[in-house]
């Protein structure tokens, strides 16, 4: 966290202690946090989890009879799905509008008590009865205040933009009331009408209504209604091989979405029912039409039997010979009436392909007498799937990625059945040939016949082919409506919609506590790690080592004491002070120290506080110490103590006096000190004379220690002058204050050896790391 002017570094110890130091802002962030998070709990609804279970498709049971169905002719309503497209068109746009206008879901009731607001369904705090030929605004809370004892009821609503709805449509308006405002009273049973209003509110005599307890109540859409329920509305199967699939939907009451998800499901499986039943009843009402017209064949034939007998005195019946050729041509008629009809299903098909027509209404290909396999199970394949595209079209758009797939798997058993169809036409044209060739052999053979008898096996024939035509497509019709009687969706709920788990879901409240927690922990980590990122200054001891490899001589403690008294000899200032003494004197035991100056990198840094207490704690030990006020530029020394500046340092440099005469004694006993005199224009090239060399010699012969209090190194250039005359350099830096870019010229320096003999003093220390506590001996 704390960089260095060669690089960047990160101190995890450090980065701790700075976030331990602050533990206070941690209580009362977590504090605030938690707080609010509880406030969130009482103030936002219960919601709870609902879910039903449903059984899609029973493609894995057993079968009675196994190999064969169990009624002939079920094939016709047969048919599976995916299990997503299933789950789809459970949850599509058209089931769900179909489930909501089932429900009454038009109005939403709401209390709200405490600061809470809950809905009500069950128990509804009254009812409101829409007037369906009026447009109403939809979606705006309409606030009901009741007085039982005047008999009346307030209605208030506000809105910015209130839409409109047509209620009896069931459609929303692109109209809208901009600045919409109603607040209305009205008698009890009387109807209530405004604008954009207009219904009738019938109150329950046992319901209270009391001043601590606001209700209001919505309009919905039907278009909202769904959107919102389509949103929450969740189906998903157990797994990728589960035919189960759970449907469940969050919401505040429970019943309420119980009824919804259990209508929903009921909507489907009825819709489902209903798909597979319209399959047979068409292949019912296409046997009945042929029916009729074998019918009326067989009745015409009939009657020219009638006719023929009458008039040919009682003939009954054919010769042995040609009795056997009737059979056998009417055989063959029969065998060729089938191939027609098979040829003319199989045309129909490749018809409706090429025209792209709708391939949801194709007859079974067992109701025209074909029993190929592959044609059979193409025919309720693609009319499964266009059924199922259909249902999607209507809910989602065409660039839908199901859409296209399911679109791409239509064309292609198209393609496979058009190609199945044209095969079985070339095969029934074969056959076709065939038994015309045998036809015409039997007609030969009957023209040989007397003409009576010819005449007679004609007709024979011609009934028995109607008879046992009619006959089969009677058969047919019997075996389709019985298996239209006996089919059952393969698709049921297991589990009706139940509450799961019995406890709300949202608020999720040790979520909340989580949440509310880590904002609590991250607001002051957050403010502390920019405050430090952005913070360039020197802020703690251990940062300052690491930005330099200057030595650190000593700690000087933040006060509002501006220097050491006499009478005050135990202060935390002045231990500090005698301990910077201390050692000084013996991490410096084998250098010459006598002349102690003093510099930093700006002005603001304390320099001169620390140079008029160094020397005051040094004359109090006994020592005969003149200070010496070297920074011309801007002198602090003579303000700290009260004395006057018309003689000093720069008075003596340009000579107008001598050095007895700028020395002044102090209030400290031993204490001697120099002040800057007047502000030169030029105190660079006063500091330069030999005057200056001179008086630091004179000084060192008449004082133990000469203390100088000298401009900033890192703004003026003096110091790098006054630095031959002095015997070790204390180097000021104040915590919270020192760039620590402004470290790079000492640093520098003392790596190029132009000053050697330096300390630093970290002055202006926060927060009492060990000076004085715990010892009440100390004073600040």
């Amino acid at each position: 966290m704390s960089a260095s002017p060669a690089g960047d570094t990160i101190d995890l110890k450090a980065i701790f202690s700075k976030l331990l130091s602050k533990w206070w802002w941690f209580a009362i962030t977590i504090t605030i946090s938690l707080g609010l998070g509880y406030a969130y709990i009482k103030v936002t609804p219960k919601e709870y989890l609902v879910r039903a279970v449903i059984l899609m498709s029973e493609k894995g049971r057993d079968k009675i009879g196994k190999t064969e169905e169990f009624l002939k002719g079920s094939s016709l309503l047969g048919g599976n799905s995916d299990i997503e497209d299933q789950v789809a068109v459970l949850t599509s746009y058209s089931n769900v509008t179909k489930t909501l206008k089932r429900l009454d879901f038009d109005i939403s009731y709401f209390e709200t008590k405490n600061y809470l607001t809950s809905e009500k369904f069950e128990y509804p705090p009254f009812f409101v009865h829409l007037d369906t030929v009026a447009v109403q605004v939809y979606g705006v809370p309409i606030h009901v205040e009741v007085d039982r004892n005047a008999g009346t009821y307030r209605v208030k609503a506000e809105a910015k933009y209130a839409p409109l709805y047509n209620v009896q449509k069931q459609v929303e308006l692109e109209d809208f009331i901009i600045d919409y405002a109603v607040d209305q009273v009205a008698n009890i049973g009387e109807p209530f009408v405004a604008e954009g209003l207009s219904f009738s509110i019938e109150f329950p005599e046992d319901r209270q209504y009391g001043p601590d307890i606001a209700h209001h109540f919505t309009i919905n859409s039907m278009d909202a209604l769904v959107a919102e329920y389509r949103a929450k509305t969740i189906a998903a199967p157990v797994s990728d091989e589960s035919s189960i699939v759970h449907v469940s939907t969050v919401g505040q009451v429970v019943a309420k979405e119980k009824l919804y998800i259990n209508k929903l499901l009921e909507t489907y499986i009825e819709s489902e029912w209903y798909r597979r039943q319209q399959k047979g009843i068409k292949t019912i009402n296409f046997i009945e039409d042929q029916i009729g017209i074998v019918s009326d064949s067989l009745r015409r034939v009939e009657t020219s039997m009638e006719g023929f007998r009458g008039a040919s005195g009682g003939m009954m019946s054919a010769t042995t010979t040609s009795d056997a050729l009737f059979q056998e041509r009417s055989r063959l008629e029969r065998e060729r009436s089938m191939l027609l009809s098979r040829r003319q299903y199989c045309s129909s098909i490749m018809e409706k392909i090429r025209s792209q027509s709708d391939l949801r209404n194709v007859p079974a290909p067992s109701s025209s007498g074909i029993d190929d396999p592959v044609l059979n199970n193409l025919v309720l394949e693609i009319t499964r799937l266009s059924a199922e595209l259909a249902a999607l079209n209507l809910t989602t758009v065409k660039s839908n990625p199901t859409v296209i797939a399911m679109e791409r798997k239509v064309k292609n058993l198209s393609a496979s059945l058009a190609q199945t169809a044209e095969s079985l036409v070339d095969q029934v044209d074969i056959s076709l040939a065939e038994v015309d060739r045998n036809l015409s052999k039997m007609n030969y053979q009957f023209s040989q016949l007397p003409e009576n008898e010819r005449k007679l096996g004609n007709i024979a024939r011609k009934f028995k082919l109607s008879e046992s035509l009619y006959n089969y497509l009677m058969e047919k019709q019997a075996e389709a409506g019985i298996a239209i009687a006996s089919d059952q969706v393969d698709k049921y709920v297991v589990d009706e919609a139940l509450n799961v788990g019995g406890k709300a879901v949202k608020p999720a409240r040790k979520m909340v506590a989580i949440i509310a927690l880590l904002i609590g922990l991250a607001i002051p980590i957050a403010i502390i790690l920019i405050r430090d990122f952005f913070n360039d200054t020197v802020t703690d001891i251990d940062q300052l080592k690491r930005l330099t490899p200057i030595p650190v001589l000593t700690t000087i403690p933040g006060t509002k004491r501006k220097r050491v008294l006499p009478d005050e000899p135990k202060s935390l200032l002045a231990e500090s002070f005698r301990t910077a003494r201390i050692n000084m004197q013996y991490l410096n035991r084998n250098a010459q120290r006598q002349v102690i100056g003093f510099t930093s990198s700006t002005s603001g840094e304390g320099k001169t506080f620390c140079a008029l207490n160094l020397a005051t704690v040094m004359a109090l030990s006994g020592k005969r110490v003149v200070l010496v006020d070297a920074d011309m530029r801007r002198p602090r020394v003579a303000e700290t103590l009260e004395m006057k500046a018309e003689k000093g340092l720069s008075t003596y440099l340009i000579g107008e006096c001598g050095s007895n005469e700028i020395i002044e004694h102090s209030d400290i006993p031993g204490l001697d000190v120099i002040t800057a005199g007047p502000i030169p224009p030029n105190p660079l090239e006063l500091v330069e004379l030999p005057a200056m060399e001179a008086l630091f010699s004179d000084l060192r012969t008449r004082y133990d220690h000469v203390v100088v209090d000298a401009s900033p190194m890192g703004l003026v250039s003096e110091y790098v002058i006054l630095m031959r005359h002095v015997d070790l350099t204390l180097y000021v830096v104040r915590q919270g204050h020192t760039r620590r870019g402004a470290l790079r010229l000492i640093n520098d320096m003392f790596k190029e050896k132009k000053v050697e003999r330096i300390d630093l003093v970290l002055n202006d220390v926060k927060g009492g790391a060990g000076y004085g506590e715990g010892y009440g001996y100390y004073t600040k």
